[in-house]
């Protein structure tokens, strides 16, 4: 079956699984999946279908040939998240007790399914008890305000899609200050719920992401109260920035296990986005430590909120429209922010956005691939597949395939950003798969 790769696949795996089910069940054996190898075999004949309907994603893709810079040029010292910024960013994340870097993991099974030479895919699921990346940002900062007042009160207000919120409530948890967490209306309640088990107060707004961000600054300066924001704006820059440095860790981490695994460099990075905060990071630190070597660099964000890719298309900054909403809530950003437009739009060799009707059966296809490996099953969240689907979406769309060149030799990484928000959700949405 896995060495069937016409057209006909799927509908031989099907005529071969039903048969095997049935001499099965002859034989005392109610269930094909009540034997491993049987299972298996179920498995891999799903995850081909779910690669085989990749051909359905109606996928956007933009070349930025025009404006990237070119491999030999290096990483601009006029642009923020310099490699001294990463440093000190590591060396403070690095003085936690409880700080480990995040696995960096190999998908050989799902690798050789989309045609490529490895799958590489850095996990964030478990990042310090979070549940993402965002920790490194939020916390960070979290931390050094509270450490340059000493003794004094602090109350931290942000607004969030998610994941943002739960990591800096978590960081204020940690350093014993206040936090007041400002989300829309498309957030769900069960981030809700994980971000005042931290302790914060959570205050719903209506409206989409862009709303609780002006209803968190409105009330934060009649307040007082500090505002920890990933997306900067005219005199409110410092911390936006600090946030996109701590991200960039994540980065040194990737490039110092590719090293330690005796891995070779990935020929595509793709890293899912919103206001584009994380990729800005990674991008920048890839950049400057791979210099002409670096990778195809590819953000891969939401069709409903591709700021982005029309961003890129505009060759300037723009708002797209608030509807529709999208199932990738932590990516359900329509304006870029700019600090990160500053680097990727010199450093993103190609924007991608991806529907999502390519984002609950990219989850259950990595669920599958990690189950048939010896490692931790890795469970992603919605907003935590884009880059994936785009690589799924490849291998069964050859001029997509093409336009991104990927081929049979290329070294795949993608980060995997969010463990699922809400854990029984994602069970229920993949067993269809």
């Amino acid at each position: 079956i896995r060495s069937m790769v016409n057209g006909q696949r799927l509908q031989y795996s099907k005529v071969v699984l039903i048969a095997l089910s049935q001499f099965l069940t002859f034989r005392g054996i109610s269930s094909i999946t009540s034997h491993p190898t049987m299972a298996s075999s179920s498995a891999r004949a799903r995850m081909l279908r779910i690669v085989e309907n990749g051909q359905k994603w109606g996928v956007k893709h933009f070349n930025n040939k025009q404006r990237a810079s070119p491999l030999s040029q290096l990483y601009p010292p006029e642009l923020p998240i310099q490699l001294s910024d990463y440093e000190s960013a590591r060396k403070h994340l690095a003085s936690w007790e409880d700080f480990r870097a995040s696995p960096l993991r190999s998908v050989p099974q799902l690798a050789e399914n989309l045609g490529v030479k490895s799958l590489m895919v850095k996990d964030e699921t478990e990042r310090l008890g979070v549940g993402s990346f965002k920790a490194l940002g939020g916390g960070l900062v979290v931390s050094e305000l509270k450490e340059s007042i000493g003794s004094g009160t602090l109350t931290i207000a942000t607004a969030s899609a998610g994941n943002h919120g739960i990591g800096v409530a978590w960081g204020c948890q940690r350093a014993g200050c206040q936090a007041v967490v400002y989300l829309h209306q498309g957030v769900s309640e069960s981030a809700a719920d994980k971000i005042r088990s931290f302790g914060a107060e959570v205050r719903r707004v209506k409206g989409g992401y862009e709303d609780s961000v002006l209803a968190c600054q409105t009330e934060s300066d009649a307040n007082g109260w500090q505002v920890v924001q990933d997306v900067d704006s005219p005199g409110y820059v410092d911390v936006p920035r600090r946030i996109f440095e701590g991200y960039s860790v994540l980065a040194g981490e990737i490039v110092d296990q590719l090293a330690e695994q005796k891995q070779q460099l990935p020929t595509h990075v793709l890293v899912n986005a919103g206001v584009g905060g994380l990729a800005a990071g990674v991008c920048a630190h890839l950049w400057a430590r791979y210099g002409e070597a670096r990778p195809r660099f590819i953000t891969c964000e939401p069709i409903a909120a591709d700021c982005l890719l029309q961003s890129a298309r505009a060759e300037s900054m723009v708002t797209v429209s608030s509807e529709p909403t999208t199932v990738q809530v932590g990516l359900d950003c329509r304006t870029p922010a700019p600090l990160a437009w500053s680097i990727l739009s010199k450093g993103v060799n190609d924007f991608v956005a991806v529907p999502d009707t390519a984002i609950y059966p990219t989850m259950a296809l990595l669920e599958m691939a990690t189950t048939e490996g010896e490692g931790k099953i890795l469970e992603a969240g919605e907003s935590a597949v884009a880059g994936l689907a785009t690589v799924v979406a490849a291998a069964s769309q050859p001029e997509l395939r093409e336009a991104l060149g990927i081929d049979e030799q290329s070294r795949v990484l993608t980060i995997v950003c969010e463990a699922p928000p809400d854990r029984e959700r994602f069970m229920d949405v993949i067993k269809d798969f």
